[in-house]
């Protein structure tokens, strides 16, 4: 949230962006994740979503009517190219640049915070500057990240993060639908077909597509969990913690993946152990 709130995007391409456009972004999500644990809820609908919570302002950027009411639940056209938290603007316009997007960052966010898989930081003295766009010559971003996978050094890791950004390539900087990237005034077509390496089954295009994916991923699954147990506990878990994170997982499957439900196992956990602990 703080990183939506303290962005800053090039006026000359994103003349809506404004604290206010922000400060909606991060309440859009913020009653999203409300909305899911208050009614005990499938908070895996956190990621497949077909509604939204909008104001005005972030209704027109979605291409949405306006609501009647400010950040009132909104449900989706059918054929909507937006669900869950990957399609909130908080999200996308978070992980970008202030003029290009990022499916680098895009991909790591996925990767380490969704899958709790760690990408480890680039080599030391590893150029990670991308080719400059050139105006005679334009490419997209993705065929300028092409370099990435060129380099020996890089390819392994990107690998790994690059093909979740590439197919969130429709929402531009802003977490705006676009159907082409514009360079330099040329229209230049989007590629946006992608992957999550290491899943089966994991090719997609879209955010519809990619929260599906997560939310019937056991990994994904797993991961909430382990982001619920690192938060309450205040530390990454250990080895010795996998049969508790195990159990937890168990618990928030057969609940139908409630929140309040893992929060209380979770709190009971700690109990428990606390007790055993205790002379």
């Amino acid at each position: 949230f703080d990183r939506v709130l303290n962005a800053s995007k090039e006026r000359r391409r994103f003349p809506e962006f404004s604290p206010e456009l922000a400060a909606a972004m991060v309440e859009e999500t913020r009653m999203l994740l409300h909305h899911l644990v208050s009614t005990n809820g499938n908070f895996l609908e956190f990621l497949t979503a077909r509604y939204g919570f909008l104001n005005s302002d972030l209704a027109t950027l979605y291409g949405l009517p306006a609501p009647t009411n400010q950040f009132a639940r909104v449900d989706f056209p059918a054929g909507a190219r937006r669900a869950g938290f990957l399609g909130h603007s908080s999200f996308l316009a978070a992980m970008a640049g202030p003029a290009e997007t990022s499916p680098t960052s895009r991909g790591v966010f996925v990767r380490e915070q969704l899958l709790c898989q760690h990408v480890p930081p680039p080599p030391p003295n590893v150029n990670t500057n991308l080719p400059e766009a050139e105006e005679d010559k334009p490419s997209t971003r993705r065929q300028r990240l092409n370099a990435h996978v060129e380099n020996a050094a890089c390819s392994s890791c990107h690998k790994l993060m690059d093909p979740i950004g590439f197919g969130l390539e429709n929402f531009d900087a802003l977490g705006k639908w676009r159907d082409k990237e514009i360079l330099f005034k040329a229209e230049l077509p989007l590629e946006t077909g992608g992957e999550i390496a290491g899943l089966p089954d994991s090719a997609f295009s879209g955010a519809v597509d990619l929260g599906r994916i997560l939310a019937g991923s056991s990994v994904c699954q797993t991961c909430v969990v382990r982001q619920v147990f690192r938060y309450a506990h205040g530390r990454l878990e250990t080895d010795a913690d996998e049969a508790v994170i195990r159990e937890l997982s168990a618990k928030f499957r057969a609940s139908g993946f409630k929140f309040r439900e893992l929060l209380v196992a979770v709190a009971r956990g700690m109990e428990d152990n606390a007790e055993r602990r205790s002379p």
